[in-house]
């Protein structure tokens, strides 16, 4: 099928380890000088990425194409030494398919080897989002670490760590400062932004100075290209916001800081992570060592009072605030903060679960609670600690490439509350867990009682609900219900029997400002807004249900 010289096809075809030696990459560059074999090699690459799969029988991973290409590692290395930019979405597709990501062709761990490797090769940061996108996506361990090697690699070559790396590649896809990004197309100026840490919006506005969510009926024919690259651009913005949000919520558990010049580059100022920055609060340090809480305002720095805190100096350390590393008072006044200002956060942190080590016998004081168990094995902390739960919770450290146990005692307590927040919510998800629907509450249900005693007053349903315990109350006209704040299970009084109310039947709650995501959190809000009305309720079903025994 390929039309390689014999010389460059048999030397493509003798790569036989992830990675090429120097000898190796001369040699593919002198073969590649002629035009036609670097078209012949760019074509067949092309060919991976976009070949229509033939499923046997309509299986998933049964098109063997990828797995049977015996020169295709060396292909992909070839392309990707030839620095052409337009090769990274191309490595991106085949690693996914060859990693069995899009269930399509039989997996072939050497094709997908190559392909992450050769991503790490490129300087440019859309290679870098496309490793952190499939270390996301791709569910092999074996892939993973070469992921991670992949990273590294690309920060040595640059003298710096991989975390400073992928903080400093993030790509901004031409967006200002403010995240947003204005093109004329046809009568209509197209405008792509990021509104909140959670939403970009693309939207059309013509003469009439009215914004359109969708695409004016005038260029969806004439304009057909640029309406396509920009859909396009929209997916890769959502892709790297909603990546940013991950990384950044991972350095909740690291003792990290950063010059605060630094921070305003990366962080603050950055068209994608400045989204994500702009919705947290942040600690800066003064003179002697004392740190103060703020977040970034209109180009000022806003305590938790609502003052101004001086511009720090330029080398002066910043780092995430985090919950368990402040007092009760404050915690309360940052969430009082953040409802009160209707201040979207990417990620729990004001609200967030925290746990601290207690107890002499060197195990959690506060934590997983009794009756439940599970598996859980998850290594976070920028791939220093390895937190991992069967009958009992344990904290390892990696140390000279093994791990190696630590009491929770030593556990820093960031690591601590981060690892055993990880497993309290594996297990509440777990089927184990929802054997007890209306047990003691969790520390995320106790989150989701303040998040609700801070919204509810200012909605139509407020007279009508109260939090009492692990319960909201509320009043209906036909009866009384207790929503359970863990599960959302619901008891109907007097009798305490069980109400069973679908989810995708319920109302979601209209306007009502929540300062974070959370699925739970929503599905409450709704059945309180459904049974504080009952009397409206016109489903037969829950209707039954209610007036047995009312």
């Amino acid at each position: 099928m390929s039309d390689d010289s014999a010389d460059l096809r048999a030397h493509l075809d003798a790569l036989n380890a992830p990675r090429p030696t120097r000898a190796w990459r001369r040699r593919t560059l002198e073969l590649l000088a002629a035009p036609a074999a670097r078209d012949e090699v760019l074509r067949r690459v092309r060919w991976y990425a976009t070949k229509e799969p033939d499923l046997v029988g309509g299986r998933p991973f049964s098109d063997p194409s990828l797995r049977a290409e015996p020169g295709g590692r060396g292909r992909v290395w070839a392309a990707a030494l030839l620095g052409d930019p337009g090769v990274i979405p191309l490595l991106d597709v085949i690693a996914r398919r060859a990693a069995g990501v899009t269930r399509e062709f039989e997996p072939s761990a050497k094709l997908a080897g190559g392909a992450v490797n050769a991503l790490g090769e490129f300087t440019d940061p859309r290679a870098l989002d496309v490793l952190r996108g499939l270390s996301r996506d791709v569910r092999y361990p074996g892939l993973g670490r070469q992921i991670a090697a992949a990273v590294e690699a690309a920060a040595a070559r640059r003298g710096i760590t991989p975390a400073q790396l992928v903080e400093r590649g993030v790509p901004a896809h031409g967006l200002g400062r403010d995240g947003s990004l204005a093109r004329d197309i046809g009568a209509y100026q197209a405008v792509l932004v990021i509104a909140d840490p959670l939403t970009v919006r693309l939207t059309f506005t013509g003469a009439d100075g009215r914004p359109l969510r969708t695409v004016p009926g005038a260029l969806k024919v004439p304009f057909a290209a640029e309406i396509k690259e920009l859909k396009s651009l929209v997916k890769q913005v959502r892709a790297t916001l909603a990546a940013e949000r991950t990384r950044v919520e991972a350095l909740m558990a690291v003792e990290r800081s950063w010059p605060y010049a630094e921070w305003c580059r990366y962080y603050r100022d950055h068209p994608v992570t400045g989204a994500v920055a702009r919705g947290l609060v942040w600690e800066f340090e003064a003179p002697g060592g004392v740190w103060h809480a703020a977040t970034p305002g209109e180009d000022v720095l806003v305590t938790v009072d609502g003052r101004a805190l001086p511009d720090p100096t330029a080398g002066a350390r910043v780092r995430l605030w985090h919950p368990a590393r402040a007092f009760p008072g404050a915690v309360r006044a940052w969430r009082g903060f953040v409802t009160g200002n209707r201040m979207a956060q990417p990620f729990k942190q004001a609200f967030r679960e925290t746990y601290r080590h207690a107890g002499p016998n060197g195990r959690a004081g506060a934590g997983p609670g009794p009756g439940f168990d599970g598996e859980l094995r998850r290594v976070f902390a920028e791939g220093e600690w390895r937190v991992s739960h069967h009958d009992g919770t344990r904290f390892e450290r990696g140390t000279a490439g093994r791990w190696r146990e630590v009491r929770p005692a030593d556990v820093p307590p960031l690591v601590f509350s981060e690892g055993t927040r990880e497993v309290d919510l594996f297990l509440r998800v777990t089927a184990l867990a929802e054997e007890e629907p209306f047990g003691a509450p969790s520390a995320s249900a106790e989150i989701r009682g303040d998040v609700l005693r801070r919204v509810l007053p200012g909605t139509r349903i407020a007279g009508r609900c109260a939090v009492d315990g692990r319960f909201l109350v509320v009043r209906g006209e036909l009866r009384t219900y207790k929503i359970h704040l863990g599960s959302a299970g619901v008891l109907m009084e007097p009798g305490n029997t069980r109400l069973s109310a679908e989810p995708a039947r319920l109302p979601g709650p209209k306007g009502l400002f929540l300062p974070f995501e959370d699925e739970r959190l929503t599905q409450i809000i709704g059945l309180a807004a459904l049974l504080a009305a009952d009397h409206r309720i016109t489903d037969e079903t829950l209707l039954r249900q209610i007036r047995r025994g009312a």
